[in-house]
């Protein structure tokens, strides 16, 4: 699969050429639109937020410096100078960016109005320095989310609202050392009603387009969900429990592609289409974290087996399932067989992780069919509809869970039988469908 736009848009010309769908000419024409060349405004745009992201830091890192060297006063003076500057330039940007609508000044205004953000953030840590006030970091945190979800919604940036996502992770999660707690996932959570006041605001911003319909910002903001969801907070990000993540990816992807069939025409509509889009594709991300769990807790680690509530998921990835299906009968020529197979993928992790969670079986042989196959499920998922990420990102599960397989089993024998056996089996599912490809094109002759 190539990976990169003009390898793909170059193949898919030949390939309509071929087929009689494009005359050589307009094929020659799109090539030339599409591979043109862009000037040097995007190329200004870039070094101008490469020499801010320099710039901003060695003003810092020599501030730091000489801060102890320094009176309250001029603390307040540099900081009140650095703040100003970088409002003032984001407010430039914007304007730039609503004269002439170029791509390079909305990434450069979004830049600038992330920068504020971080400068504000040092600000309060520097004025609690200062003050001598007793830390806090989870207070801290909530209080970056919240300037984060300011920022964001008022200067329309994608990066600020990206901060105030990792700023809840960070109350979530907290900055101590790990401890037995921790890594059992008895711990509590630390944003508490906190996230359901910026949480919200930042998903609908990003669904209904008013905010850049970042997969990333969405992907965090239903990792934060997942975990403030039930009536115990898993602590940690990484020992979420299984059933909690595949139940709201699962619910995530169906309501993506029941918004993204939206019918009135407009620029809202368009907006709220593309937030739909992005919110799939971050539900598939989550569902992949979801595959990572599964091996995670079958493998022993983050305590807990397998509950009643994974019955709630299985249930909630038929219910996606079904939501999906009904979309063929709805006037829709294919079924989205990507999204699918991901729901099929994440209903056998579950399985798997309950059979598993009674099971006197080693726990190589599990990680192997609740681990590794649902991998090369999502692999084929991103081949079967041309999805790069998700064909990237299901390679990359199946090589990080075969390493860690390779170098943490105590067991290789079962791990490789457990390998071919799975092999074996796809085998007789290519054979059966190149039967079943001959039997359609005899039909078909």
């Amino acid at each position: 699969m190539p990976l990169s736009y003009s390898a793909r848009l170059r193949r898919d010309l030949q390939d309509w050429q071929e087929r009689g769908l494009i005359q050589p000419e307009q094929a020659e024409r799109i090539a030339a639109h599409a591979f043109a060349p862009r000037g040097f405004m995007n190329l200004q745009a870039a070094l101008v937020l490469c020499i801010l992201l320099l710039v901003a830091p060695s003003i810092i890192a020599f501030v730091a410096a000489n801060w102890s060297g320094m009176s309250p006063a001029s603390r307040f003076v540099v900081l009140f100078l650095a703040d100003a500057a970088a409002v003032t330039g984001t407010y430039i940007a914007a304007r730039r960016h609503a004269r002439d609508r170029a791509g390079s000044a909305s990434r450069l205004a979004d830049g600038l109005a992330t920068l504020t953000l971080v400068i504000a953030a040092a600000t309060l840590a520097l004025v609690g320095q200062t003050f001598h006030v007793a830390a806090d970091p989870r207070g801290f945190a909530g209080t970056v989310a919240v300037l984060g979800m300011a920022t964001a919604v008022v200067a329309r940036s994608g990066g600020a609202a990206i901060v105030a996502c990792l700023a809840l992770i960070a109350a979530d999660v907290g900055f101590g050392v790990l401890d037995l707690a921790t890594l059992r996932g008895d711990t509590s959570s630390g944003a508490g009603i906190l996230f359901w006041a910026v949480g919200p605001a930042l998903f609908l911003a990003s669904l209904s387009g008013w905010l850049p319909a970042r997969r990333f910002t969405l992907l965090l903001i239903l990792i934060v969900l997942t975990n403030h969801l039930g009536g115990t907070s898993a602590g940690l990000m990484f020992l979420l429990p299984p059933d909690r993540i595949l139940t709201v990816a699962a619910l995530a992807l169906a309501l993506g592609h029941v918004l993204s069939r939206i019918g009135p025409q407009g620029e809202w509509a368009s907006r709220l289409r593309d937030g739909a889009h992005a919110l799939a594709r971050a539900a598939v991300g989550l569902c992949l974290l979801g595959i990572v769990m599964v091996s995670v807790r079958t493998l022993g680690f983050g305590g807990a087996r397998p509950t009643f509530a994974a019955v709630f998921a299985l249930a909630a990835i038929a219910l996606a399932a079904l939501i999906l299906a009904r979309f063929q009968s709805a006037g829709f020529r294919t079924l989205p067989l990507s999204d699918l197979l991901v729901l099929a993928s994440a209903a056998s992790t579950l399985l798997v992780w309950l059979i598993a969670g009674w099971s006197r079986e080693a726990s190589t042989f599990w990680t192997v069919w609740g681990g590794i196959v649902p991998a090369l499920m999502l692999v084929v998922a991103g081949d079967l509809d041309g999805r790069r990420e998700l064909y990237g990102w299901g390679l990359a599960l199946t090589a990080g869970i075969t390493i860690g397989m390779l170098a943490a089993s105590r067991n290789l024998i079962a791990f490789s039988g457990n390998l071919l056996l799975c092999a074996v089996l796809l085998s007789f599912g290519l054979v059966a469908c190149r039967w079943a490809a001959r039997r359609i094109n005899g039909r078909a002759a």
